[in-house]
This record gives C-alpha cells, sequence and structure tokens, in this order.
C-alpha cells in the first residue's frame, strides 16, 4: 500500500465531481449524515501498474464515508492539492450499512463504468468497513482515444491524403543492386522526413541505399506502426532479396519496435535497427506536450492558411501519440513486456546535452511553490507539477538530451548501448556535413558492419 504523496499519475475528475454534487445522484436524506471537517484517516492509495489501475480504500467513520472524503481521496491520487478546492466540496456522506447506499452507487458506476468503479467493502477481523473506488486509467485513456479518432476520422473523412505519408525513395534506387541494403530513416515526435533528409544525403554520400520514412505522427503509436508494417510488407514482396536496416530518431524508434517485435507485424526483412535518443520508457515532457502539434504546424512557413493548418495537426493526429509518451503508459507497459527480435541487431545513443542544472530545477520548484501560495488554480495541480520536476531528469545537463532521460532510454537486452553528449532536437540536424559527427559515424559504422 501507498500513501497519497506516493502516487505518480491519476485520473480526470470534473464528470465525478458533478456527478457527487449532483441531488439526482445525492439524495436529499444523505444530507443529514455528519461530515468532518478533516478528511478520514487511514485513505491508502494502491497501483496496479501491468493492469494500469488504482485502488483507493477510504475507510468508514461510524459506519459513514463522507463525499468530501472520496473527491479529495480522488484529487490527491491525482497529484492535485484538494485543499484549494476546500469550499466546493459536496456534503454529506455513503451510510455503508443503508441499502439505499448500494443504490446511489450503483448510478454512479453505470454513469461512471468502464472508468470508475465503487463498492461497499464490509468489515472482516483485519480490516474495517471501506469504500473502495477502483481508477481504470487504461479505460479513460482509451475512451479519449476513440473520441480522438472519431474526430479525425469526420475531419479527415477517415483516409490519410494519398502521397503525403509513406516510404521516399532517391530517384535512381531501383536501379541499385538488389542485394544493397536499404537503409531507412524513421523520425519521431512533431518533426518529419526534411528535418533528417541531410542525414539520408550523407548516407548516400557514404555509399549506403537510402530512404525515408513519413508518418501521422501524433496518432497512436500502434497505428503508426501498423502503417510502417504494410510498407516494409510492400516493399519485401517486390524486393525480396534486399534487407532493411531502420535508422530511427526519438519516437520513430517505437515505432519501429512496435513493426519488429510482433509477430504479426514483422514484415521479415529488417535486419538492423539504431536508435537514436528513443524513449523506450518515455518522457515526462509528454505531460506537456498539449498543442505542441498545433503551434508546429501553425508555425510551418510551409502551410499556406490557417484551414490547411488546422487539417494537417488534425490528420496528424490529437495528441494520442503524447499519451503513449508518457511513463508507465499502456502502450509502453504492453511494448517492453515483449522480447527483442532475435533476427534483428539493436543499437542505442542516448544524449546528456539537457541544457538545465539541478540547481535551476530547484529554482523552478521553489517558484512554483510560491506561485501555488497566490493561486487556487495552480495550487491545484502543483503537487503533480512538482512531482515531475523531481524526477525531471530529461533536461538536466549528463541526464538527458533535453527531452529523454538516458534512464528512460535504456533498453533491456541492447549491449550495444552508446551514451554521448548531444541534444535531442540537435543531434544529426544541425551540420552541414556529417563526416566528423560523432553520432553519425557511430551509426555509419554500424551500418557498415
Amino acid at each position: 500500500m501507498k500513501r497519497f504523496a506516493t502516487v505518480s499519475s491519476g485520473p480526470s475528475v470534473p464528470l465525478l465531481i458533478c456527478l457527487l454534487m449532483s441531488p439526482m445522484i445525492l439524495p436529499a436524506s444523505l444530507a443529514w449524515a455528519q461530515q468532518s471537517d478533516e478528511p478520514a484517516s487511514g485513505v491508502t492509495v494502491e497501483r496496479v501498474t501491468d493492469k494500469g489501475l488504482m485502488l483507493i480504500k477510504i475507510p468508514a467513520v461510524d459506519g459513514k464515508v463522507a463525499w468530501e472524503d472520496v473527491l479529495r481521496a480522488l484529487l490527491r491520487a491525482g497529484h492535485m492539492e484538494d485543499n484549494a478546492l476546500k469550499d466546493s466540496f459536496p456534503s454529506g456522506a455513503l451510510d455503508l450499512e443503508r441499502a439505499y447506499s448500494r443504490y446511489s452507487l450503483l448510478a454512479i458506476n453505470l454513469t461512471m463504468a468502464p472508468d470508475i468503479r465503487m463498492e461497499i467493502v464490509a468489515k472482516t477481523d483485519n480490516a474495517p468497513a471501506h469504500l473502495l473506488v477502483t481508477v481504470n486509467e487504461d479505460a479513460i485513456q482509451e475512451r479519449k482515444r476513440r473520441m480522438s479518432k472519431k474526430i479525425r476520422n469526420r475531419i479527415t473523412g477517415g483516409a490519410l491524403r494519398e502521397g503525403k505519408f509513406g516510404l521516399r525513395f532517391a530517384d535512381d534506387w531501383e536501379g541499385s543492386d538488389p542485394q544493397q541494403p536499404l537503409v531507412i530513416v524513421v523520425h519521431g515526435f512533431n518533426s518529419s522526413p526534411e528535418r533528417f533528409a541531410p542525414v539520408a544525403d550523407a548516407f548516400r554520400r557514404a555509399g549506403m541505399l537510402c530512404a525515408t520514412y513519413s508518418y501521422p505522427d501524433d496518432q497512436p503509436i500502434a497505428e503508426s506502426a501498423e502503417q510502417l508494417s504494410a510498407d516494409l510488407r510492400k516493399l519485401h514482396r517486390d524486393h525480396s532479396q534486399r534487407s532493411v536496416f531502420l535508422v530511427t530518431h526519438s519516437m520513430g524508434g517505437l515505432v519501429s519496435r512496435s513493426v519488429i517485435e510482433q509477430p504479426e507485424l514483422n514484415p521479415g526483412n529488417v535486419t538492423k535497427l539504431i536508435m537514436i535518443a528513443p524513449p523506450t520508457h518515455g518522457s515526462l515532457l509528454a505531460h506537456f506536450a498539449f498543442g505542441i502539434d498545433i503551434l508546429d504546424h501553425a508555425t510551418s512557413g510551409a502551410i499556406p492558411d490557417d484551414v490547411t493548418r488546422f487539417y494537417e495537426a488534425v490528420e496528424d493526429g490529437l495528441s494520442e501519440a503524447k499519451n503513449d509518451l508518457k511513463p508507465n503508459s499502456r502502450f509502453l507497459r504492453e511494448l517492453n513486456a515483449r522480447s527483442l527480435n532475435p533476427d534483428v541487431s539493436y543499437s542505442i545513443f542516448l544524449g546528456t546535452g539537457g541544457r538545465m542544472s539541478q540547481s535551476r530545477i530547484n529554482q523552478l520548484r521553489e517558484g512554483l511553490k510560491t506561485a501555488s501560495d497566490r493561486s487556487t488554480a495552480v495550487g491545484l495541480f502543483a503537487p503533480h507539477l512538482d512531482d515531475t520536476l523531481a524526477d525531471l531528469e530529461e533536461v538536466i545537463t549528463g541526464q538527458g538530451d533535453g527531452v529523454v532521460a538516458v534512464k528512460r532510454g535504456r533498453l533491456a537486452g541492447v549491449t550495444d548501448t552508446v551514451v554521448a553528449d548531444f541534444t535531442h532536437l540537435g543531434v544529426l540536424q544541425t551540420a552541414d556535413t556529417f563526416e566528423d559527427d560523432e553520432i553519425f559515424v557511430g551509426v555509419l559504422q554500424r551500418l557498415k558492419k
């Protein structure tokens, strides 16, 4: 069991707050129950990480659980400061010994399923009676994902524009030796093949046959993997003798691993996977990625008007990939539970060029505390932000590249892991030539083995 302060993430609760405050759910007969000024002691939170569940146990006091305690528990489990809303809590309590309480919970459960479920647990010799609140974080994310997909399909018609995504080859590539391996560069989150075109050109100058791959980079990573798998399978059918080397940046490594580590997606022609700055176990910066995709498209000089900017942002996805990139997401748990592909050689390059110091992080945490004392809105989310800052190795010099922390980039079973001084956004993108670039040279050596 863990106390509130140890929980790393939590659910969205506005709907539950509305339900608990609604007279339709809370009958007037509950209003007489005595309500304490402080939440009940002994409330515990347990995470079942492999199932994406959060179990909140709220003990009864004189057979009753105050609705205020339920809200406080959910807020704290979500790393929100409950005292910021102390004047807005609902009154009344749930009498665990009354039959009508079970009907009240039935109404709540029917409305909140499968996201949140509440049940009364009777007193035993080892534990007092309590209210058990089960929060299904995976179900919450899946509901958001389905909603996002409906919006995307409604706007785009459910189809990607022809020619926008997929493999992009050099003009003369089909005239090459059919047994020469093809190097495919796969970009990451909020990126594009154009940003890595200089890298592809440098590989070609070094004698490699090279292509780039484009995909909607903010849709669910699993969908991107299915698209890459389909294109690689077609390539294998058309060029059965040609092997494929994948060179990936950031999230592109997760997309590629999803392909080669699932038998149903594995095309069978990939023999090398070289990942640069892969967020193997996620990135805490994913918690702050909201709106980045629209900003990215809105600031691109290649996009002519506001309508097209919006359409392209929607077509790329509605922050589904961001949720997949959060540490301990369902996608990452399932991906990292799979075995490495024994027919593929793996290499990883991780950067330590983060630009912040630990003292600067400490200053930000102090500033957050000051701001939360002055603002109810900031105070509500301050615990979650502070916990994120406390573990934000992604941006600290020597511990991360500015986006991915070294400790969250490592992959069990991959012995060929290189840690070097580079930044996430600058690696392989800032130089006109790459012949003297440490990472490029390291990647090229592995491609030529």
